[in-house]
């Protein structure tokens, strides 16, 4: 039995995308949703504004593959309706000025056992915070968390493609790709591509 992490990093890729899965996957995402809570566990300071950008920015760029995304911050009391995914989010997330990390490496990672993907993600907010200090330099701290947030949303939403798709593999273009730049983080809009849409519609349909 193998536990191995499937990790983002800061450098991106581009390639050519399908037209015709791009016409037909937003009507399929119309035709089902599927609910899938993300658990939030933060390790440390948390800033709610940021949580709250997470999310919307997470459900925001999943919802064209049928994702309902909903989430919370501790464990649910009750039971909860469709998939559940843990997230647990390492070290300050919140732009406190507190010390950041060298942001080379991974800024989340979803764990897999034999090369099944497990709904259980670790997002780093001291990396990212490290990514986003440049952009957020000239910001007061309010505008500073809604990055730190829509940037936490991006990577959220890259794990979540592959706990739903069940694959270790990346999108050559768009919020799979293997690594992420610090200006497509926090600026401008990131999606899922028409492969990756497919591939998280098809997942969800199968009741992963």
């Amino acid at each position: 039995m193998t536990l191995n992490p499937v990790r983002c990093a800061p450098i991106v890729f581009c390639t050519a995308l399908c037209t015709s899965l791009l016409a037909a996957v937003p009507l399929l995402a119309r035709q089902q949703s599927t609910p899938v809570t993300a658990v939030v566990l933060p390790s440390g300071p948390y800033s709610d504004l940021a949580i709250k950008e997470m999310g919307r920015e997470a459900a925001k760029i999943l919802r064209q593959s049928g994702m309902a995304l909903r989430w919370r911050v501790g464990a649910p009391a009750q039971a909860v309706n469709g998939m559940l995914v843990v997230v647990k989010l390492q070290g300050h997330c919140v732009m406190d000025g507190s010390p950041t990390a060298a942001w080379s490496g991974p800024l989340a990672w979803t764990h897999s056992v034999d090369g099944k993907m497990l709904p259980f993600t670790d997002v780093s907010c001291d990396k990212l915070r490290g990514v986003i200090e440049p952009a957020a330099a000239d910001e007061d701290k309010g505008r500073g968390n809604v990055l730190l947030g829509r940037a936490m949303g991006r990577v959220l939403a890259h794990e979540l493609y592959h706990i739903a798709a069940d694959t270790a593999e990346h999108g050559r273009q768009g919020v799979a790709q293997a690594a992420l730049t610090p200006d497509q983080l926090t600026s401008g809009s990131l999606e899922l591509r028409a492969p990756e849409v497919a591939a998280v519609a098809s997942g969800l349909s199968r009741g992963r």
